[in-house]
């Protein structure tokens, strides 16, 4: 399989899993959206794949900030 066939794989099986639990359980979509946004936060934070890095230094943000007035 490719990676693009393995991610379709990955969503279904998410999908599946979410379908089947709000299926069972009295779970609500602000929930399972929450339940979510816990597990993305835990994989940006702690992966180390992703890296932020920010690309403007103090004085730009500072000229930008007078531009807008």
């Amino acid at each position: 399989m490719n990676i693009n066939e393995q991610t379709d794989q990955f969503l279904f099986e998410l999908q599946n899993v979410i379908n089947r639990f709000k299926a069972e359980y009295d779970l609500n979509h602000a929930t399972i959206i929450g339940t979510l946004e816990i597990v993305k936060m835990d994989y940006l934070i702690d992966g180390d794949e992703i890296v932020f890095e920010d690309d403007m230094s103090d004085d730009e943000d500072d000229d930008e900030d007078l531009e807008q007035v």
